[in-house]
């Protein structure tokens, strides 16, 4: 088995190890959400998984290696589940669509993942490398918007508008409704994803 702090070039690790990587990860998720970043230590999180914690040590060298590895565990997760809901658009206003109601379900579905990243991204000192990855993560998003923008505008399906400006406009209102959805637990998620999904449709829309 190939511990963290072993190069990348290493042989890759075992399904065993990635499962006990990934139950690690689920209890660093349920561990932040329920007592918060800053109490989840590799011993609060051992306890919760079942494990000692020299054995997160093993995977995990350090506390910072972990909390980016959730980071990259839950973008992964909520970009399966975009992409699985974007699949087979038929245009780029569906893809808009898709991308927004996608985002605000996944939302409603998994509060414990978007609490532990808020909170992550949120950190200081050791969460340093995370944010830095949550920010690269967001820039990302941005670039992937504006081309789909741009991209609809010249076929001719959007109407003239600054691609970067809606871009960031689309992805603020997206990352509003974590919040929005804890602190109205009785939203209607359908509703509140088909609104605002309706909102830059006719954002965008010619005509």
């Amino acid at each position: 088995m190939q511990p963290e702090n072993q190069s990348s070039g290493q042989e890759r690790r075992s399904f065993i190890e990635e499962a006990r990587r990934g139950q690690i990860v689920a209890a660093t998720i349920e561990t932040i959400a329920e007592i918060g970043y800053a109490k989840a230590s590799f011993v609060q999180i051992a306890r919760r998984a079942g494990i000692s914690p020299g054995l997160i040590s093993y995977h995990f060298a350090k506390r910072e290696a972990l909390m980016k590895q959730v980071m990259l565990t839950v973008h992964a997760s909520m970009d399966q589940a975009l992409s699985a809901r974007g699949e087979g658009a038929e245009s780029y206003r569906a893809a808009l669509r898709a991308i927004i109601e996608g985002f605000v379900h996944y939302c409603a579905e998994h509060p414990a993942e978007l609490i532990a990243i808020s909170q992550i991204a949120a950190a200081s000192r050791d969460a340093e490398a995370a944010r830095a990855w949550a920010d690269d993560q967001h820039e990302s998003t941005l670039a992937e918007l504006e081309d789909m923008f741009r991209e609809g505008q010249e076929h001719g399906e959007l109407r003239t508008f600054s691609p970067r400006v809606m871009a960031v406009s689309v992805l603020a209102a997206m990352e509003a409704a974590p919040a929005e959805l804890t602190a109205r637990p009785d939203t209607d998620v359908a509703a509140y994803a088909r609104e605002l999904a309706d909102l830059f449709d006719l954002a965008v829309r010619r005509g």
